[in-house]
């Protein structure tokens, strides 16, 4: 796939070689969803608000996009087992890439007023852009389109200016909002949105995704990568280009362990923690909470449900400690460590306790 060379703007969940969905021409899978909505907008019966719904980096701002170059005229080329594609010469592409086109406007978190880095959510401010935008564009024809990427960003004060703007949105508005997590939404907003549930890719579209951003992976690699990424291309192109399936591999042998090899796995984290290991650090917080939430499902199948019970309660209070520590900046080295520590006390603790079933079992 010719992902093109376009200075695009930036936006906070940016990495190296994982291109971003305003410039990714194609759009792998999702096919049954995408051709409901392209049917809603060819038959005259668009709604005013889509609820784009499926897990983080599965292809729905992806489809928001290609939604919106259709919509904006923008020529489509054939791309077999693809869901659709763009020319990126395209002036329509080629404007949207830039974030130029004067009829879609794109809200996402922004970056800080001073220093480096991006707010942690979505602002008022940022919404009350699209009041401006609407009112700008009010005397053009066709469709406005905003894409709020994702709406699980936005604050409180955010939702509920968005929420106003739902219920009387203006004249040939369209709104798509990316959605991770249903809960983290207003209820009253999810009331105003006609809903695309988005699944995960399977392994087909998956290999063809990789391929086609030009990943020569031998054919043990792509499994394990198809494997590992559950269905989301984002995840995919990530351990490609960082190194996740080695991070993968070796946190696996260390966790495999029945005590903790500390100075490993702080060489590890030291490692990982490096100035532009970002992409790569995040792989392992997401492959040490894979590894605690498999556990739970494994102990689960044993029959012992106070351990499977748990490692949920881990896997949710380290889910939540680690986002924590990720909006306020705290120390990474410190907070990773604490994770696997925790595990591993855990671990220990129903060793103990199966060592002592054992040993009343045999003196009955």
């Amino acid at each position: 796939m010719n992902v093109p060379a376009i200075d695009a703007y930036a936006t906070h969940d940016e990495l190296d070689g994982v291109p971003q969905p305003f410039v990714t021409p194609q759009l792998f899978g999702h096919r049954e969803v995408f051709a409901e909505m392209v049917e809603a907008a060819r038959s005259g019966r668009m709604h005013h608000a889509w609820l784009m719904q499926g897990p983080a980096g599965i292809g729905k701002a992806t489809a928001a996009f290609a939604m919106a170059r259709l919509l904006g005229g923008a020529a489509t080329i054939g791309d077999g087992d693809a869901t659709i594609g763009f020319d990126t010469d395209d002036p329509v592409f080629r404007q949207i890439a830039v974030g130029s086109l004067p009829g879609l406007i794109h809200i996402t978190r922004p970056a800080v007023e001073r220093g480096t880095g991006y707010r942690t959510q979505i602002t008022v401010e940022e919404v009350r852009r699209l009041g401006r935008f609407f009112h700008a564009t009010a005397s053009r024809e066709g469709w406005r389109i905003a894409i709020v990427d994702p709406a699980d960003d936005l604050n409180r004060s955010a939702a509920n200016a968005l929420l106003k703007l739902l219920e009387e949105p203006p004249a040939r508005s369209l709104f798509l909002l990316v959605n991770h997590t249903p809960g983290r939404l207003l209820p009253t907003i999810r009331s105003r949105c006609r809903v695309a549930r988005f699944q995960p890719l399977d392994a087909g579209d998956m290999r063809r995704a990789l391929a086609a951003f030009g990943h020569g992976l031998d054919a043990g690699e792509a499994t394990t990568i198809v494997s590992a990424a559950e269905g989301s291309v984002r995840h995919a192109l990530m351990l490609a280009t960082h190194g996740g399936v080695e991070i993968g591999q070796t946190l696996d042998r260390l966790l495999a362990a029945h005590e903790a090899d500390v100075n490993a796995i702080m060489a590890l984290i030291d490692q990982l923690t490096l100035k532009g290991r970002e992409a790569s650090y995040d792989l392992f917080l997401a492959g040490l909470l894979a590894s605690i939430a498999r556990e739970s499902e494994r102990q689960l199948e044993a029959g012992d449900l106070a351990a499977a019970a748990a490692h949920a309660e881990l896997w949710q209070d380290e889910s939540r400690r680690l986002a924590e520590a990720a909006a306020f900046n705290l120390d990474r080295k410190q907070m990773a460590m604490t994770t696997v520590s925790r595990l591993f006390a855990l671990k220990a603790a129903f060793r103990v306790r199966h060592a002592r079933d054992a040993a009343a079992a045999f003196r009955d």
